[in-house]
């Protein structure tokens, strides 16, 4: 930081839909507070977003169809652009299962919004474009490889061999299993350790990695946990939620804490 300014985050959510007082439909932006909380001890802004569809007269009639089949990333670039020019950084959160295809015959998928998959692609495109540090969280780690190019494990318990168990039955804020860093990594370098004890909330998981990521960690199942992008000014993806261990885990504060910096 400097001259006192805190680092404004972009800070990505899911929509979900309530009733209001006439028990009509309403639509509501929605995150845990973990992610603000873990930006604002680490000495930034957070600003959540919602998904922008492009659709309908609002975001609840526009759920579903961001735009016309076949949709398209570059129709949102505009105002995700404009996100970007106003933010110093952008973070991708957890949630539902990426899609971002209009074919069916997937195995398991749950809370399916493809809108988010859309204009979370729109932003990290918008992001990378201006350089600006990115740190994607279990869903934000499988939206960047998959925009770039790279696919994803369905559904692990059904058609991954022989997995750890990804989804704890524990508290977020407990820890599960293992990930093994690798030693150049820029994760690494920030915990100052190769193995790190991380909670786990996942189903789908990486499967190819895209052109031009670097896979920087891995489960003792041998599962992808860590992405990085090398050569890019600041750009780390998780599987797990640090937002939920930030508070008392010192990797997971360090990795808040150089992610603001990098800023």
């Amino acid at each position: 930081m400097t001259g006192g300014k805190l680092p404004a985050i972009a800070v990505s959510a899911s929509q979900r839909d309530a009733f209001d007082w006439n028990k009509g439909r309403l639509a509501q932006v929605r995150t845990s507070f973990q992610y603000c909380d873990a930006v604002y001890r680490a000495g930034g802004l957070p600003l959540v977003l919602a998904n922008w569809t492009g659709e309908g007269r609002s975001f609840t009639e526009g759920r579903g169809r961001a735009q016309s089949s076949p949709r398209r990333v570059e129709p949102l670039l505009e105002k995700a652009g404009a996100v970007m020019d106003r933010t110093d950084g952008l973070m991708l959160t957890g949630g539902g299962d990426v899609i971002m295809d209009d074919e069916d015959g997937f195995d398991v998928i749950r809370e399916m919004d493809r809108d988010r998959d859309f204009w979370e692609a729109a932003l990290f495109q918008a992001a990378m474009d201006r350089g600006k540090p990115i740190l994607g969280i279990c869903r934000g780690l499988q939206l960047m490889n998959v925009h770039l190019g790279g696919d994803l494990w369905d559904d692990i318990p059904s058609d991954y061999p022989n997995p750890l168990k990804h989804q704890q039955r524990t508290p977020r804020s407990q820890t599960s299993h293992r990930v093994v860093l690798e030693p150049d990594s820029l994760l690494a370098s920030i915990c100052g350790r190769t193995e790190h004890e991380v909670n786990s909330g996942h189903h789908q998981a990486v499967r190819r990695v895209a052109d031009g990521l670097k896979i920087a960690g891995r489960s003792p199942d041998d599962l992808i946990e860590v992405l990085e992008y090398p050569g890019y000014p600041w750009a780390i993806a998780v599987q797990w939620h640090p937002e939920a261990l930030a508070d008392h885990d010192d990797c997971a504060r360090a990795l808040f804490e150089a992610f603001i910096a990098a800023c």
